[in-house]
């Protein structure tokens, strides 16, 4: 299975074009937008052209997608709000959990972040996707590259979890990929130096990740 992993869209309309480059350069079979696919109170439009895209859109909120999105998710036709209840797509589990809580070179889930990790399957079935908004402490979380800004729970969890693939974002100067434990996690943000992640998805294999850049499409 292939899917396209698009964070930080923020509502703007050069980074919607890009993403229909993408769709019609590589053909995914699902999107997968690990938070800020709104900014603040410009919301209406972008979540209308997610729902109108040809393939299906898994979604998270983060820190710029007010709770006030979510009935007009629930309404959408073509988007789904991952939760801790695991969806299965072709044989592949996909887990979320929403929000994060910027804090001074720190960043949290969000507010009851202990409580919302707890709350997610631990440990996580083979092939499971996580996605969440905030990166872990220490992997793809770098401001001014070099203060770690990740959350340290969010790490932990994942090293007891060891979900396949964490796509997350927020931090957008570090796009790109690592590993965590068991872990491949990928910082798909377009809002910086990337333009997402193609990743292409086999039973029991590791994920193959291309990070696209600007210039791919």
């Amino acid at each position: 299975m292939r899917i396209y992993a698009v964070a930080d869209i923020h509502g703007k309309s050069q980074h919607m074009e890009t993403i229909y480059k993408i769709l019609d350069l590589y053909e995914p079979q699902l999107i997968v937008v690990p938070g800020d696919m709104t900014h603040f109170f410009n919301w209406s439009t972008v979540l209308s052209q997610l729902d109108s895209l040809p393939v299906p859109v898994l979604v998270v909120r983060g820190n710029t997608d007010l709770k006030r999105i979510e009935p007009r998710v629930k309404q959408a036709a073509n988007i789904t709000l991952l939760t801790e209840t695991p969806l299965q797509i072709e044989g592949f589990s996909f887990v979320g959990t929403s929000g994060t809580l910027s804090l001074p070179f720190a960043n949290r889930v969000g507010l009851n972040e202990k409580k919302r990790l707890a709350a997610l399957p631990c440990p996580m079935e083979p092939d499971t996707i996580f996605v969440v908004h905030t990166p872990p402490k220490g992997t793809c979380d770098r401001m001014c590259k070099k203060i770690h800004a990740g959350s340290r729970n969010l790490a932990r969890f994942i090293q007891a979890a060891s979900p396949s693939l964490v796509l997350c974002g927020h931090i957008h100067e570090d796009f790109g990929l690592s590993l965590l434990h068991e872990s491949t996690v990928v910082n798909c943000a377009i809002a910086g130096p990337g333009s997402g992640a193609i990743i292409d998805l086999e039973k029991n294999e590791a994920p193959r990740v291309n990070l696209l850049q600007p210039e791919t499409p």
